[in-house]
C-alpha cells in the first residue's frame, strides 16, 4: 500500500512537470506569433515650389527634390530631402545670377504627431549647402495631409531656427507619391 501511494505520487509529479514543462515550451511561441511586428511606414514624394521674394541671397528661387519619411511605430521618424535652388528669372541669364545649388536636409529621430488627418514630424534637423553643414541648430517640420479620396497627398516643408534666414519661413510645398 505504501509502495502502490508513493507510484501514484511519483506519476503525478511527473504528469504535473511534463504539463508544466508543455505550457513554458508552447505559451513564449504562441506570445510571439499573436505580438503584432512593428513595421515602419514609408512615405515618399517630390517637393516642386518657388520660395518667397524675401529668400536670401534675394530673389525667388525654384526649389525641387525628392523627400523620403520613414515612419516608426514608436513615435519617431527619419525625414530626408535632396534639394536644388536655381531662381527661374535672373536679371542676367548668368550661372552666378541663376545661383544654383543644393540643399540635403536630415531628420533624424523626429516627434511624430498625428493630428487629425494630418502627420506631423518635427526635430532638428542636419542641413547642407552643395555638400558642407549650414544652419546649425535648426528645425524643421513636416506636414502631410490628404483629402477624402486620397488621405496623403500633399505635403509642406517649413524650416525653422537659423535656416530661416534662407528658406524663410515659409512653408515649402510637395506632393506624396502613390503607390
Amino acid at each position: 500500500m505504501i509502495r502502490a501511494n508513493w507510484t501514484l505520487k511519483r506519476v503525478k509529479l511527473l504528469c504535473t512537470t511534463a504539463a508544466i514543462a508543455a505550457c513554458l515550451l508552447i505559451a513564449p511561441a504562441h506570445l510571439l506569433s499573436q505580438a503584432p511586428t512593428p513595421t515602419p511606414t514609408k512615405i515618399e514624394g517630390v517637393i516642386n515650389d518657388f520660395s518667397p521674394s524675401s529668400t536670401s541671397p534675394s530673389g525667388a528661387y525654384h526649389v525641387n527634390g525628392p523627400w523620403s519619411l520613414q515612419w516608426d511605430p514608436s513615435g519617431k521618424a527619419d525625414f530626408t530631402a535632396s534639394l536644388t535652388m536655381v531662381r527661374p528669372h535672373p536679371a542676367t541669364d548668368t550661372e552666378a545670377d541663376r545661383n544654383f545649388h543644393t540643399h540635403h536636409i536630415v531628420v533624424t529621430d523626429g516627434k511624430v504627431e498625428v493630428v487629425g488627418t494630418t502627420i506631423v514630424v518635427t526635430g532638428p534637423a542636419l542641413i547642407t549647402a552643395s555638400g558642407n553643414s549650414v544652419f546649425a541648430g535648426s528645425t524643421v517640420r513636416v506636414e502631410i495631409t490628404g483629402g477624402n479620396t486620397l488621405s496623403l497627398s500633399n505635403m509642406t516643408l517649413t524650416f525653422g531656427g537659423a535656416a530661416a534666414t534662407h528658406f524663410t519661413d515659409q512653408p515649402y510645398n510637395g506632393v506624396v507619391k502613390v503607390r
